[in-house]
């Protein structure tokens, strides 16, 4: 039987805390009318560091 090996999530982790810093921050910039264009990132490096994809 062949074991299933584990993948580390910590880079995705690690880009999900940064995506949600981006996001931070774009709120108290003068671009806050862009701070939808880091949802798509957050959304994907949180299912990818759960690893449901």
């Amino acid at each position: 039987m062949e074991q299933v090996k584990k993948k580390s999530s910590v880079i995705y982790w690690l880009l999900f805390f940064i995506s949600v810093a981006a996001c931070v921050l774009m709120y108290f910039s003068p671009f806050a009318n862009y701070i939808t264009a880091t949802l798509p990132f957050i959304c994907y490096y949180f299912v990818k560091a759960m690893d449901l994809i």
